[in-house]
């Protein structure tokens, strides 16, 4: 009796074990998956991607990736490596993307940003995800924030330069959302 229940207890100790170690193929958070496609999450916006906006070479100058109770969030910064000799700014790209347990949180996080920007010149976008809107002074920054399902992403250009490219951040925002 003693060596059947020693063995119960070491297949749930073992199974437990590989289940909190899984992770996808090169060791890096990987979303929930929800749907079909898992999402990994250092894909969303890469390097490549980040020197495509700011038209210039860059870096990645933070990341993070935490898991609250009823989210997983990722965020990352890339910076370009150099001033704009034209604009005297140095541009940067934001990042972050949230994976809710719940579509309703993710509905109320979207509405939520929306709402406290909607008197400051949003565009809303009816062809980005689920829900999305773009906003910018055209001199600063751009913006997005989109929502497809349980995940919602923004994404800001800070200091636009004159190397920013305004079609490649749309086009990026939408190969993003198009991973989710």
């Amino acid at each position: 009796m003693k060596k059947i229940f020693f063995s119960v207890i070491v297949v749930v100790f073992l199974s437990a074990c590989v289940q909190s170690t899984k992770s996808n193929d090169n060791n890096y958070p990987q979303a929930q998956e929800q749907s079909a496609k898992p999402v990994i999450l250092h894909d969303l916006v890469t390097l490549d991607d980040a020197e495509k906006i700011l038209g210039e070479p860059a870096h990645l100058s933070d990341s993070s990736t935490k898991r609250e109770e009823s989210a997983l969030t990722y965020h990352c910064a890339y910076k370009a490596n150099a001033e704009d000799t034209k604009s005297k700014k140095t541009g940067a790209i934001y990042f972050l993307f949230e994976e809710y347990d719940q579509v309703s949180a993710a509905q109320k996080k979207y509405t939520f940003i929306k709402t406290a920007n909607q008197n400051h010149g949003i565009k809303t976008l009816d062809d980005v995800g689920e829900e999305a809107y773009f906003h910018s002074d055209r001199e600063n920054f751009y913006f997005i924030m989109v929502r497809k399902g349980n995940k919602v992403f923004n994404m800001k250009v800070n200091k636009i330069t004159s190397t920013t490219s305004l079609d490649e951040f749309n086009r990026i925002a939408r190969k993003i959302t198009d991973n989710l």
